[in-house]
């Protein structure tokens, strides 16, 4: 069973505490670990490891310590049911773009929970997107880029709903957990059996006292966050204790930009 994590916030923040308690989750997904963030000039900084296991691993631990600031976070830890363990198989995928419509360049990131079978592969076609990696969740990535290199949308509502119509085809072929960034909105998606479970937080003032699940370990928020601050921490199984986590609906796309949810379809 793999895990996610994503973060989202008005303004630029960093996400150590959540990635702190995220790492304990590689204890029993120790088969790669990867950290996405864009920084406050909206440039990608990608980490990723497949040994150690994210709570072992000391590049983990000085990303935790050395993050710059932010405000679209996406974090994975892996468990594999077969086969070998590989750094080209390790999420968060990365892959640029050039969108149709105005040639602008994207940095897109994407994590995936769940496992895709039957003839995925045979019937979803990818284009010029080759996979560096054997993963069934790399070759959705690409996949899904390749689409969106055939359509001209434009910025908005119509993009979110042919991208949930597209998430729906994929999660067709088996179970499938989305996240993806392109550091101006951040998308999540819930299999549409509800497998494995996909939860979020709405963090805003006023702040509550929290507690990590995983960890003997309490903050006060009130004293970490600006009360301007707003902002989503998306993870497949809630991170603390002391907030109200809400799961989302089987087959939900949700889309989160500068610290607010914009969009949510089911």
């Amino acid at each position: 069973m793999c895990e996610l994590l994503a973060l989202n916030f008005k303004l630029p923040s960093q996400a150590r505490f959540s990635f702190h308690g995220f790492r304990h989750r590689g204890k029993s997904n120790p088969d790669g670990w990867g950290f996405a963030y864009y920084d406050t000039n909206k440039e990608l900084r990608l980490v990723k490891e497949h040994r150690p296991e994210a709570g072992e691993s000391e590049l983990a631990g000085c990303v935790e310590r050395c993050m710059r600031k932010g405000s679209v976070f996406v974090s994975h830890v892996r468990r594999i049911s077969k086969g070998a363990v590989a750094y080209c198989d390790t999420h968060p995928f990365y892959r640029i773009t050039v969108e149709p419509a105005n040639k602008r360049y994207r940095e897109w990131v994407m994590a995936h929970n769940g496992t895709l079978t039957g003839n995925y592969r045979k019937d979803l076609k990818i284009g010029k997107y080759k996979p560096l990696g054997r993963t069934d969740s790399e070759f959705a990535f690409c996949h899904i880029l390749y689409e969106m290199s055939l359509n001209i949308f434009p910025e908005g509502t119509e993009f979110y709903g042919w991208l949930h119509n597209l998430l729906d085809e994929i999660n067709v072929y088996g179970h499938f957990n989305c996240i993806m960034s392109n550091g101006d909105e951040l998308f999540c998606y819930f299999d549409r059996d509800g497998y494995n479970g996909l939860s979020h937080v709405h963090r805003k003032a006023p702040f509550p006292h929290i507690q990590l699940k995983d960890e003997d370990l309490q903050v006060n928020l009130a004293d970490e966050k600006d009360e301007a601050q707003r902002g989503y921490v998306i993870a497949t199984r809630p991170l603390t204790i002391g907030e109200k986590w809400e799961s989302f609906k089987p087959g939900e796309l949700k889309v989160f930009k500068n610290g607010d949810m914009i969009w949510s379809g089911k």
